[in-house]
């Protein structure tokens, strides 16, 4: 607001000012200010990695559970070892988000300008994966073949990827979208980097996230960031065919074009957050 003499004058807000309201912020799908809610996530981790999380327990006025062997205090949703729990205002939280994401035009366009990330501090995935450092977590990737293709990925997700793509293969006697996807494809998958623009460690990382693309785009979108600046009103987006991004989430991975910064290259695996979201879709 100025002040011109005797008279006022408004000012309009700026784009910016509008879309930074719209920054997706609400896109968190579990508040967790109480005791229940944080209950909830740990057991969600407990439910998606049966095999690496136990001992899901309250705690000394904390939720706890063991990975790997190593305790964890949710720390107001921060996840950190028993050592680092009282600074966890040092550390960012994590962001269980709505998946798949659902907004508006003005929504998709504040995101682009404002992104927010979701991965908090590293700790519990280096415990989950064993991969605290760029040559520990080389030790613990295999070549893979995956629909023919060579990638590094994470030993634990072999086994989830086996029965992936043997749902594709089969999917592709009788669809013809997944044949001709399957025939023109490459693959790119462990990179031991930080997401790009942030100083948070991406999922690539730990060799459970892999990007799946075609040959030639041919001119269609895929990577948010590569195309944050355009204006095209009626953007053509790189799509895999549904039925091959549903085998992958019937085996816990999640697909990049499902959330508010588009990435349709993208897959990971992230069984904790179907979980939560099944059972907001329960609740609502």
């Amino acid at each position: 607001m100025l002040l011109l003499g005797n008279c006022i004058s408004i000012s309009e807000p700026g784009e910016d000012e509008i879309l930074r309201a719209y920054a997706p912020v609400a896109s968190t799908i579990l508040i967790a200010d109480n005791i229940e809610a944080q209950g909830e996530i740990m057991q969600a981790f407990a439910a998606a990695y049966p095999d690496k999380i136990n001992s899901v327990e309250f705690v000394d006025k904390d939720w706890t559970m063991t990975v790997n062997g190593k305790l964890f205090y949710y720390a107001k949703g921060r996840f950190l070892p028993q050592e680092l729990r009282r600074r966890w205002a040092r550390y960012e939280p994590y962001d269980f988000y709505a998946y798949p994401w659902v907004g508006s035009e003005i929504e998709r366009k504040a995101a682009y300008r404002f992104p927010v990330y979701s991965a908090g501090s590293s700790f519990l995935f280096d415990a989950l994966y064993s991969a605290s450092s760029e040559d520990e977590s080389r030790d613990m990737q295999v070549e893979y073949s995956f629909l023919g293709l060579s990638i590094l990925v994470h030993n634990y997700i072999t086994p989830k990827l086996d029965s992936v793509q043997s749902q594709i293969r089969e999917l592709a006697f009788s669809d013809a979208s997944v044949f001709y996807w399957m025939a023109d494809l490459q693959a790119y998958g462990w990179n031991w980097r930080e997401i790009a623009g942030t100083d948070r460690r991406s999922y690539h990382s730990y060799g459970i996230a892999f990007d799946l693309l075609p040959k030639n785009l041919d001119g269609r979108l895929t990577y948010w960031q590569w195309h944050k600046n355009d204006e095209e009103p009626n953007p053509v987006y790189y799509t895999p065919p549904k039925a091959v991004i549903q085998a992958f989430e019937d085996h816990g991975f999640i697909w990049g074009g499902n959330w508010d910064l588009i990435d349709t290259m993208h897959f990971e695996y992230r069984p904790e957050i179907l979980i939560l979201n099944e059972k907001r879709h329960l609740q609502n």
